[in-house]
């Protein structure tokens, strides 16, 4: 387990120890915190639950242990954002939810139904969804009719141009699988939110406490996590931010190749016995909506080949922007041990516009009896835990607000990406070489990943970066302790 060093003692009556649990199977975000003073467990807090390509056998196991933990009660509950990698498991196991309960759920202020923002926001991306959700669902149907076997039958090298529309369809209909709530709102209302969601799954009963969380917000003195402050980050309440992914000197630039996964291995984990998969159209092909002279030259001299369908597929853009601008709605929150100063930092799966909003935020806090201004710069510099967002995509991490700001000396981070599930379309930009290299070299290796190491490292270890041994070395010694293990765990001290 990682341990960070330790400062003078404080009372049993403080919080003065972390230990975080990151749960393993595929590629998405399932953790329990359990706040410790002394041996005994003050406070205990989950974050998400969920996989992507995920099902119940997946999340079976998490939840035997967490029960086991916990005795079935858990204090806080925290819900970043609605993707599927994040909260799909709450909807595949509701009859095991049920079985526990949280005394409070946490989710964004993009949840909360009597803001007005909100729900302007709640309502366009739930016409985006749905409109998606009908468009691939179109896309699929042609696939299955062989559409596009019969239209292009006599063009040259009509077969690769059947699996170029596959492609495109196969990588629009992960992007789709994201989306948690696509036909809720025809069950119950118009603009379904996280509440309506978590209710049906058996989460929000009728004792819980539900908490919409603003940025700006400094949460002391918040029950049984006494010497504890908690920031709210973001997501912004500035909406033009969310559709911000990245900037230029803020992202990792991609890899120069996509990452590479043993797909035999993958089988074997799967279950599917045939160790196949579909590659999709790799990102750097995508249009975008700039203007093109090969397009508009194609559509002036061959027009005949135009179908009736075309429409369908600007689904592809609309696909992209709402993704994205889901994972900048994401709950990012840092929790701070009031003595040290130091922090933990959980993101969720916060792109760069929500990063970029956090150094609009200032907030007062009290050290050593007097007030103090602290901004996001303060907070990055004392974060001694990093919970890697979006599963090390090259702009899940702002660069210069962020990655360049994490300067402590102890830092620890986890990464919950994992080969066993991932679509293979994210494989063009997980794990970034870049990122993970200098995430690496900054811990001096004290860097969990919940996937096989032997299968990541290898896509870190790219041409254009380098990795000491030395610290190689730790990473592997401290991921060891789990192998095999359903977790991995760390403990972080104040």
């Amino acid at each position: 387990m990682a341990k960070t060093a330790k400062t003078t003692k404080k009372t049993t009556a403080t919080i003065d120890q972390v230990s975080i649990r990151l749960y393993r199977a595929g590629t998405g975000d399932c953790f329990l915190l359990q706040f410790k003073a002394g041996a005994t467990v003050k406070c205990k807090m989950m974050i998400d639950c969920g996989c992507i390509l995920g099902a119940r056998k997946d999340f079976e196991p998490w939840l035997e242990n967490i029960k086991e933990v916990t005795g079935g009660k858990i204090d806080i509950l925290v819900v970043t954002h609605e993707h599927a990698d994040h909260i799909n498991g709450f909807k595949a196991c509701s009859d095991l939810f049920d079985e526990l309960t949280f005394d409070k759920v946490w989710f964004s202020w993009t949840e909360d139904e009597s803001d007005d923002v909100a729900n302007d926001l709640r309502r366009n991306h739930s016409k985006l969804n749905l409109a998606l959700h009908a468009a691939v669902t179109q896309l699929n149907g042609l696939v299955k009719e062989e559409y596009y076997e019969k239209q292009f039958q006599d063009e040259f090298q009509s077969n690769l141009m059947v699996e170029g529309k596959k492609h495109f369809i196969h990588s629009l209909d992960q992007l789709n699988s994201l989306n948690m709530n696509q036909t809720l709102g025809a069950a119950t209302k118009d603009v379904p939110s996280m509440v309506d969601l978590f209710t049906d799954f058996n989460i929000i009963k009728e004792d819980t406490k539900v908490e919409f969380l603003s940025p700006g917000e400094l949460l002391k003195q918040v029950a049984k996590l006494p010497g504890m402050r908690i920031f709210v980050l973001g997501p912004p309440r500035d909406t033009s931010l969310l559709d911000i992914t990245e900037a230029d000197g803020e992202h990792f630039d991609k890899r120069e190749k996509k990452s590479s996964k043993d797909f035999a291995f993958a089988a074997a984990v799967l279950g599917d016995g045939n160790g196949t998969d579909v590659m999709p159209f790799e990102s750097e092909y995508e249009l975008g909506d700039h203007h093109s002279d090969i397009k508009e030259d194609y559509e002036k001299n061959n027009a005949w080949q135009k179908i009736d369908t075309d429409w369908l597929y600007t689904a592809g853009s609309l696909a992209l922007r709402y993704e994205r601008s889901i994972n900048n709605t994401s709950l990012a929150l840092a929790f701070q041990f009031e003595d040290s100063e130091r922090v933990l930092l959980f993101p969720g799966d916060a792109e760069f516009g929500n990063w970029k909003s956090w150094h609009d935020l200032e907030w007062t806090i009290k050290v050593d009896g007097k007030n103090k201004k602290v901004n996001a710069e303060y907070l990055l510099n004392n974060t001694v835990f990093y919970k890697i967002g979006h599963h090390c995509s090259q702009n899940g991490s702002a660069s210069r607000l962020g990655v360049d700001m994490m300067t402590h000396e102890d830092l620890t981070v986890m990464a919950p990406l994992n080969f066993a599930k991932i679509q293979t379309g994210w494989l063009n930009t997980m794990p970034n070489d870049l990122l993970c290299a200098t995430l690496i070299a900054k811990t001096k290796g004290r860097f969990y990943f919940s996937g096989d190491r032997n299968q990541l490292m290898p896509n870190i270890k790219t041409k254009r970066v380098t990795v000491k041994k030395s610290h190689e070395a730790i990473l592997n010694k401290l991921n060891k302790e789990f192998d095999g293990e359903v977790f991995i765990d760390c403990n972080i001290e104040g």
